[in-house]
């Protein structure tokens, strides 16, 4: 009986000692965080992010850290009202245009009035012609939709302040006889707008050239990109030639899209010029762009931003 009640009581201190020792093995060994590298690729470089798993350390400030790395720019504006820029803009007459060809377009006498800061003196009917990188339109009507997504600011930002000075530069070839509207955008628009008057066509008399230039040298460049929305918005403006800018042939629109912007621009007599800029010597032979310019009556024109730093 001793020794039964011996055995069990070392039997229970042994099993006791066991249960509190010291544990060994790769079951004490710390938890660590898992980290996880994404790659945002650009034309020109590849930007890596690392995303890491939350712990009990950082959960509390994931969401605020993540609000403030997704901040775009300062200078955006906030959300446009598009569904009453466009019926604002349903009373904006429409011109009877030619192809948007240089030296090939007529217009109604009525195509300029109504824009904020028409002049009374302003003759009506003369037109002139404008142009961006070599390609050259006719009228009295110019709508310049520039992309303006983060991809322009590779190469040093060189794509984005290329446009930006070849599009001011051409804005300072306009005259008070015609009108302009620019509009950037990304993954949302953003158009030229006098403080103070509705979204629409602005003469190109001098002090509206001064605004629209402090309009484009505030311009950043941040977002994805959507095409068909900046199409759309300057279609509803009637105007005889847009000039449309991007580096980026991908995404591509599909011919939905390209056949419901062709119907618009048919119905406007507009023509749509298509200049893309990018970092091969040539243009991708399936490249919408040149698609959309020959749907429309307009040019293609491709330019290797490498030449841009050339020329710069």
């Amino acid at each position: 009986m001793l020794l039964s009640l011996g055995f069990h009581v070392l039997l229970l201190v042994a099993l006791v000692w066991i249960a509190t020792g010291e544990r060994h093995g790769t079951g004490a060994a710390p938890d660590r965080p898992i980290g996880i590298a994404m790659v945002h690729r650009l034309p020109d470089r590849d930007e890596y992010a690392e995303v890491t798993a939350p712990t009990e350390q950082s959960e509390s400030t994931a969401a605020s850290s993540a609000a403030a790395a997704s901040a775009p720019p300062a200078d955006l504006s906030p959300p446009i009202d598009l569904e009453g820029i466009l019926s604002a803009m349903q009373s904006t007459p429409a011109p009877k245009s030619g192809s948007g060809l240089a030296g090939d377009n007529e217009l109604d006498g009525d195509a300029l009035g109504g824009g904020a800061g028409d002049s009374a003196n302003t003759p009506i009917g003369q037109t002139a012609s404008a142009s961006v990188f070599g390609v050259s339109g006719s009228g009295n009507r110019f709508v310049y939709v520039f992309d303006r997504s983060d991809s322009m600011n590779g190469f040093g930002k060189l794509p984005l302040r290329s446009a930006k000075r070849e599009l001011i530069r051409s804005l300072n070839s306009l005259s008070s006889q015609q009108q302009f509207q620019i509009i950037f955008y990304n993954d949302n628009v953003k158009p030229f707008q006098i403080a103070g008057s509705p979204m629409s066509m602005v003469a190109g008399e001098s002090a509206n050239l001064t605004r629209a230039q402090h309009y484009v040298e505030s311009i950043r460049a941040f977002g994805g990109t959507e095409h068909k929305g900046a199409l759309l918005m300057a279609l509803r403006m009637s105007p005889d030639v847009i000039f449309f800018l991007t580096d980026a042939h991908i995404p591509r629109m599909s011919a939905i899209e390209l056949n419901v912007i062709q119907d618009r621009a048919q119905r406007n007599g507009t023509t749509i010029h298509a200049i893309e800029f990018g970092s091969m010597p040539a243009a991708a032979p399936d490249s919408f762009l040149r698609e959309l310019a020959a749907m429309n009556n307009g040019q293609y024109q491709y330019i290797d931003v490498h030449r841009l730093a050339e020329t710069q």
